[in-house]
């Protein structure tokens, strides 16, 4: 037996990373850590390999130009892929 309701309005996001923390690390009040990669960026003007988050090349001063890092979309908590730059269950541009 199955059933047609969208449940998702009714879930807690914190809770379900709670529940999820728990059950990963035996631990109740977990908090798991979300790493995100950073991609090590060439510099456009002198070709340095940039691998840190620095904002300009510290060889030639030219500002650093890097992709959206950020993985989560604020408004409806949906997870990006790599290439995506709007969300694909809300549309909110990705930051």
């Amino acid at each position: 037996m199955g059933s047609c309701l969208d449940l998702r309005k009714y879930q807690d996001a914190d809770a379900v990373e709670s529940a999820f923390a728990k059950i990963v690390s035996g631990k109740s009040g977990y908090k798991p850590v979300i790493e995100r990669r950073i991609d090590p960026v060439k510099c456009d003007k002198c070709g340095k390999l940039i691998e840190g988050t620095e904002k300009f090349c510290p060889d030639c001063g030219n500002p650093i130009k890097r992709k959206p890092t950020s993985t989560k979309c604020k408004k409806c908590n949906n997870f990006y892929n790599d290439e995506d730059t709007f969300c694909s269950e809300c549309g909110t541009k990705r930051e």
